[in-house]
């Protein structure tokens, strides 16, 4: 099994490449592609959402990949800041970012610009290495693997040893792989962070030791969500070692819903019921998974021995009693969160994480069928008589290891899919819209909230060649049209809302689709500067 887990997540992170970035930046200072007449004396990075930011989390280099910033980096809300080292003479620069977005995924990216006569065809381009960032990512996706993979057997089994096994001699035997797979868990869950720091910093495996690094991946329930896991996997192994069993089942609980406390459930709204329907899909799926695997175990075993089909039977049947309950509530939750991470068909099948949870819902779907032939077929079969059951116990035997395969399989997926930016995002359904174009020598940042049918606000943000909000137009004019239902197009007038700052309040945007939105401003009497957009508006 895992050997198929190393394959599995290995060709599946391959396929997935590359996953988009969870965090949007919305926007810098100095703007990209701006060309400066004088230094500026900072950098900033404005995003979507509250982000961290460790060490290393954004650089400047010049034209030869010379670092010419200080490295004092200040994350606040939004918002992140570093200081240069000096004045930038002329030529071109680069600015590399790396921070950790607030579902706890490191994202990263890169913006240039020039300083006096320069060329920005000569920027640097070394300062993001994406070979060095895959290899990193495909680490990081066989550590997850593992860690639930190794959690969830550990947090299963124990719940199968406590309420569905018959304390039969084999017991010990089916421990042992309850130990280890906490062991596998606790050693990927910790190996996981300091790879977290070498993507989110890019200064590799012992970034982890730098002051303040640990602490920034640790953050946003990283470090919740990794002391639950140890001390949950503690539990297990105390409690079943010891045949506690209510320190079993509660450490079982604890170690298999520690993965609910991080990643996309916790900032997709509605908040309480994805985290509640997450927890409840984890807690489940690691009572099947880790009861499937043992079942698979204790068959092999007792058919080797020779012994009872019948009483084999008994543990089966209360296996998949259990069995059925997780199907239907792994049904339900996995519907929930899959309608929370995609919302519009068009999401579910034109992106890589649709594509993805597509693949997985068909795996569980087979595995939820060969359960069900097994409680309602085979397991009678096995009751009625000793020796018939004979082939029946092989033929069960034979389809248990399918459903633990196909488990494992899934988990690999599972592993893959929680890096993957989520369809809705991939797809710009419910995402504030926001692009920076070219206007003239300066530029104009458009945003549409909350980017649905029916009514919005349409801001404008004219910024000069610093990247800074400056008044620019003596009036500025919005052209609207929907080609695909030859709408417009619409002529309107934002009203001003501050220094190089414009806004349009109202239905216009009533209908869903892509909408072309042209800004022309007004520049002089006999002057005019234009710049299109291309928004694709929500249902």
């Amino acid at each position: 099994m895992l050997v198929a887990t190393l394959v599995a997540m290995g060709a599946l992170l391959l396929a997935a490449w590359p996953a988009s970035a969870h965090a949007t930046l919305l926007a810098t200072s100095p703007a990209d592609h701006s060309h400066l007449d004088t230094s500026p004396s900072i950098i900033s990075l404005t995003y979507n959402e509250h982000i961290s930011a460790p060490l290393g989390a954004v650089r400047v280099f010049d034209q030869k990949g010379k670092r010419v910033d200080n490295g004092n980096v200040i994350a606040r809300d939004y918002t992140v800041t570093v200081g240069l080292s000096g004045t930038l003479g002329d030529g071109a620069y680069t600015v590399t970012w790396r921070v950790i977005s607030a579902d706890s995924h490191p994202v990263r990216g890169a913006f240039d610009f020039t300083v006096g006569n320069a060329d920005l065809s000569k920027a640097y381009t070394g300062g993001l290495d994406p070979g060095s960032d895959r290899r990193w990512e495909i680490f990081g996706a066989f550590a997850r693997g593992f860690a639930y993979g190794g959690a969830l057997l550990a947090a299963g089994g124990a719940l199968f040893l406590a309420l569905i096994h018959d304390g039969g001699d084999d017991r010990r035997r089916l421990l042992r792989v309850v130990v280890g797979g906490s062991a596998v868990g606790a050693v990927a869950i910790v190996v996981e962070l300091p790879i977290d720091a070498a993507l989110a910093t890019g200064l590799g495996f012992g970034a982890i030791t730098h002051p303040g690094v640990l602490g920034d991946v640790l953050a946003d329930r990283v470090g919740l969500s990794t002391v639950a896991a140890i001390v949950g996997l503690a539990a297990v192994v105390i409690g079943s070692v010891l045949r506690w069993r209510v320190v079993a089942l509660v450490g079982a609980v604890v170690a298999a819903i520690s993965f609910a406390f991080t990643g996309h459930s916790t900032v997709t709204d509605p908040r309480l019921l994805v985290m509640s329907a997450d927890i409840v899909h984890v807690a489940v799926a690691a009572a099947w998974f880790g009861g499937v695997v043992l079942l698979t175990l204790m068959l092999g075993g007792r058919r080797s021995k020779d012994d009872d089909p019948v009483a084999a039977g008994r543990v089966v049947e209360r296996f998949t009693t259990m069995a059925t309950i997780a199907v239907v509530a792994v049904g339900i939750t996995g519907a929930t969160l899959g309608w929370a991470e995609v919302r519009a068909w068009r999401a579910l099948t034109r992106t890589t994480y649709g594509q993805l949870l597509i693949a997985k819902s068909l795996l569980v779907g087979l595995v939820a069928l060969v359960g069900a032939y097994n409680h309602y077929r085979l397991v009678p079969a096995l009751q009625r008589a000793a020796e018939s059951g004979r082939n029946v116990w092989r033929h069960l035997l034979r389809t248990v290891r399918i459903e633990a395969v196909a488990m494992v399989v899934v988990i690999g997926l599972t592993a893959v899919l929680v890096h993957v930016t989520p369809a809705r995002s991939a797809a710009g359904i419910g995402v504030i819209y926001t692009r920076t174009e070219a206007l003239g020598n300066d530029s104009v940042n458009l945003v549409v909230d909350p980017n649905r049918a029916g009514f919005n606000a349409v801001h404008l943000y004219l910024l000069d060649s610093t990247g800074r909000p400056a008044a620019l137009a003596q009036a500025l004019t919005l052209d609207l049209s929907l080609p695909s239902s030859q709408i417009g197009p619409l002529e309107r007038q934002p009203f001003v809302a501050g220094p190089g700052h414009y806004q349009l309040n109202g239905n216009d945007l009533s209908i869903p689709g892509t909408w072309t939105i042209v800004v022309r401003a007004q520049v002089s009497k006999f002057e005019e500067m234009t710049a299109t957009f291309q928004v694709l508006v929500n249902p």
